[in-house]
């Protein structure tokens, strides 16, 4: 008998060693894809055959891009053996189905990271925290922020809508804190530039203290989001709240409630344009979130939030801000090639990082 268990745990283990992503060998080169338009079946394509118990998975090539199956070849990771063997303490815990806590804050050692693409050269987004121009003009900011009010007034006219919003404020609200912020800093102006640092800190009023349903934080939110809007607005509030110039970003926006609006913004981009067809339609949408995502990934770098020191995470999010940087040039270019190695460069990305730090 347990020569008979040695013999199937061996065949067991075969088998897994030959599944797609996680064998030794090489895999076999297929050939030009399916026939029907260029786009994988359900089953893999080719009349929906599926690979034999034992063989080397078949890799096609359909329009420049590598498929396994239906599965595209680049979302396995090159070496999966060596991320599954990382052991690192990667931040602190979260509460799983909470938004992402802001890690145990740590004094900074290094400005970290590298401020270096994938060829090498030093963007110049991020060559200065203030050099905002450079990562989003002052009219997407503007749409971003008008998209926030108005979402916000729809979800703010009484205790119930407000209610049925409670998942999406919070992250409007900490987006809206950031975007007054980089309003305040931009090159460029808004009609409420010299009371941006008011909108910021009222914005970071509205969650003070975490949301629920109900009357009271419905009404945390409402009093300072009508100041705002009378700010917006070109008005002056006769309560306004003792604002500093300037002030880090840990101060008055939560780390997960900025990384719950880039993955919105990402989610939508992966529905909605993902290929050449749909990312011309929404070509101006697709612009906009990246620039928006772009945004958020240079913010979370901020010694505040606890990760000034991780030169990995560094790195990760100046990787993030440069593949923003050039999905949204290539939206503008009309250079779908260069859009989709940037949207994947995005996807694997978010893959690594949340891996070790969800």
């Amino acid at each position: 008998m347990p020569r008979h268990g040695t013999l199937l745990l061996s065949l067991g283990l075969a088998i897994g060693w030959c599944l797609p992503g996680c064998g030794a060998g090489n895999p076999v080169s297929g050939g030009d894809g399916p026939t029907d338009g260029g786009q994988p079946t359900a089953n893999g394509g080719n009349g929906g055959s599926k690979v034999p118990i034992g063989a080397q998975p078949v890799v096609r090539v359909i329009n420049g891009k590598k498929w396994i199956g239906d599965v595209p070849r680049d979302i396995y990771f090159e070496d999966p053996l060596s991320v599954a063997a990382d052991r690192r303490p990667v931040g602190a815990e979260t509460v799983a189905g909470a938004p992402m806590s802001d890690p145990a804050t740590t004094p900074a050692t290094t400005s970290g990271g590298t401020d270096k693409t994938a060829d090498g050269e030093k963007p110049a987004a991020t060559a200065s925290a203030d050099n905002w121009k450079s990562v989003i003009g002052i009219e997407p900011l503007k749409t971003e922020v008008k998209a926030i009010r108005n979402t916000l007034t729809g979800h703010l006219q009484n205790v119930g809508k407000f209610n049925s919003g409670l998942k999406e404020i919070p992250q409007n609200g900490a987006t809206l804190a950031v975007l007054a912020a980089v309003a305040g800093a931009h090159s460029e102006e808004v009609s409420w530039k010299k009371n941006a640092k008011f909108v910021r800190d009222l914005a970071g009023q509205m969650l003070t203290e975490k949301l629920a349903r109900g009357r009271k934080s419905f009404e945390q939110v409402k009093a300072p989001f009508e100041s705002i809007v009378e700010i917006l607005d070109g008005g002056s509030p006769a309560d306004l709240p003792e604002s500093k110039d300037r002030a880090a970003f840990s101060d008055f926006a939560e780390f997960g409630y900025l990384m719950q609006r880039m993955d919105r913004g990402f989610k939508w981009i992966q529905g909605n344009a993902r290929d050449e067809e749909s990312y011309k339609e929404n070509a101006a949408k697709v612009r906009h979130e990246t620039v928006v995502m772009g945004v958020l990934a240079r913010v979370i770098k901020e010694e505040g939030y606890g990760w000034a020191d991780d030169e990995d995470f560094l790195k990760h999010a100046d990787s993030m801000l440069n593949a923003c940087l050039a999905a949204e040039k290539a939206v503008a270019t009309e250079a779908f090639a260069d859009y989709d190695k940037a949207i994947t460069k995005i996807d694997q990305l978010c893959t690594q990082c949340h891996m070790g730090r969800r």
